[in-house]
């Protein structure tokens, strides 16, 4: 049995085998957390639940146990009960979407094995938001989307979903 990963604010992580203390997020990290779980609820409409900050601990086949504290994080109905209400305040198990927000000094090497570790522990898709560049990308197994200003995120892992990016980076940005 792993010791227990430390509760820190911001969070700690383990990555690859490693602790790696989470970015202190800003103004903009928040606004951007606060809409995407206002997005994923929208769209589950009562069939599961997203969250801020929600640790997730899992094994991935061909992956070092990950303790994962996702910027913003979705589980079906089914999947919550089948955990059941101890087990789902830190789920043993991916989140089923996951959004992760870089943050200035995020490591490349950190989000890229975040990326791989989730759709390798059944993650459907994993969205990357790129504040300064108003894009998002979507990572799934079946290949990898973009979307830059003026389009809409969907993915066809999530019937309906839909979140246009001009909405997502409103009013973010002084002077927009």
């Amino acid at each position: 049995m792993l010791a227990p990963i430390p509760e820190t604010k911001p969070a700690t992580e383990l990555i690859d085998g490693r602790l790696v203390q989470k970015m202190s997020p800003k103004r903009r990290h928040q606004a951007l957390e606060a809409r995407w779980m206002n997005a994923l609820n929208a769209w589950a409409d009562g069939r599961g639940e997203a969250y801020h900050e929600w640790r997730h601990e899992f094994q991935a086949s061909g992956y070092a146990f990950a303790s994962l504290v996702p910027d913003v994080a979705y589980l079906s109905r089914e999947s919550l009960d089948a955990l059941g209400p101890a087990a789902s305040e830190s789920p043993a198990r991916a989140p089923e979407v996951a959004v992760e927000i870089l943050s200035d000094g995020d490591s490349e090497r950190n989000l890229a094995w975040k990326v791989r570790a989730y759709l390798a522990a059944g993650t459907m898709v994993v969205f990357v938001v790129d504040p300064p560049h108003r894009t998002v990308v979507a990572h799934a197994c079946d290949g990898v989307l973009r979307f830059g200003p003026g389009e809409t995120v969907s993915h066809s892992s999530m019937p309906g979903f839909a979140f246009e990016t001009d909405t997502m980076f409103e009013g973010l940005y002084l002077g927009d």
